[in-house]
């Protein structure tokens, strides 16, 4: 009966002296061990050596007996020590596996969303959305991807973009949900030694007057034409171009004017004015299609550029 006593009282120091040691302790020990250097093993752990010394010691004390042979000359491991270091490489490489196990469940919880964005659309509002969003949803990553208004009914229905936010004017295929975010006014813009600078607002016959530089992929151009045209008005179109990076450098070096959202990525960087006679004809719009079932990471999406302010 003795006997067993004193084995279970043994098996007990036993488990008490694993349970006592920490991670670091055993990270310590085998820089060490594979170091015989405290001082290389400290520089390696990125911890002072007194606090290396200090950690195995007390590593030494909770097993109770010593790992390595101490001189001034070198470190050796005890045959003690050497009987630890293949329970602690075990340990060590377990932690390993373990740390690589979460970090690939972390990354298999991420979501991740395609938005389509038309070109014609400045981040002014959407910068500030987009921050808030990753704030709120970590876990949701998003691709931003630069589209123009007739390639995104395609992407949409061949599941390139889980949904899109763009400028619709006529009415929606029924094959796609639209949900309105907000409406802009249209502004004319012009290079800031331009006459328009000294006015209150500009009318639409004035800006028939100007030559005029036509941006091809923005989707209200067919109804402004149509507008100025049931107006009696012809534009003096000078240049047309699909690329808003040319028209901007147009618009700044005096060659022309031109008719843009409030919200257009070039607005910030060339002077403008209200047009006084024409009609808001620019409402952004989030698109979804409705046969594709709405994934947990969209619908969170969603329902934060519902509730958005976006004025």
């Amino acid at each position: 009966m003795a006997v067993i006593a004193s084995g279970y009282c043994e098996l007990f120091r036993a488990r008490k002296a694993f349970l006592s040691m920490e991670i670091n302790q055993i990270r310590y020990f085998l820089a060490v061990a594979n170091k015989l250097n405290f001082t290389s093993a400290a520089k390696e752990c990125a911890v002072s050596q007194p606090a290396l010394s200090k950690a195995i010691r007390k590593l030494e004390d909770n097993l109770g007996g010593d790992l390595f042979e101490r001189d001034k000359q070198k470190v050796e491991l005890t045959d003690f020590g050497r009987t630890m270091r293949i329970h602690f490489e075990r340990i060590d490489d377990n932690l390993r596996k373990a740390s690589e196990a979460a970090q690939t469940a972390n990354k298999a919880r991420i979501e991740r969303l395609n938005i389509g964005v038309m070109c014609t659309i400045g981040p002014h509002r959407f910068s500030n959305f987009l921050h808030n969003f990753r704030v709120a949803n970590p876990n949701i990553e998003i691709t931003l991807h630069d589209v123009t208004a007739s390639s995104i009914p395609e992407l949409l229905l061949a599941k390139k973009l889980d949904c899109a936010i763009c400028a619709r004017n006529a009415q929606h295929d029924t094959r796609f949900q639209a949900i309105e975010l907000y409406s802009e006014t249209m502004v004319v813009a012009f290079s800031t030694g331009h006459r328009f600078a000294d006015f209150d607002e500009v009318h639409l016959a004035q800006v028939a007057n100007e030559p005029y530089l036509d941006r091809l992929h923005c989707e209200f151009r067919d109804d402004f034409l149509s507008f100025t045209k049931a107006s009696g008005l012809e534009l003096n179109i000078v240049l047309r171009s699909e690329r808003e990076d040319w028209i901007l450098d147009m618009l700044q070096n005096g060659t022309g004017i031109s008719v843009l959202p409030t919200s257009s990525v070039m607005l910030n960087m060339v002077a403008h004015k209200k047009i006084s006679d024409l009609p808001n004809l620019r409402r952004l719009e989030l698109v979804l299609t409705r046969s594709e079932p709405v994934s947990s990471a969209l619908a969170v999406f969603r329902d934060a550029a519902c509730s958005e302010n976006w004025q």
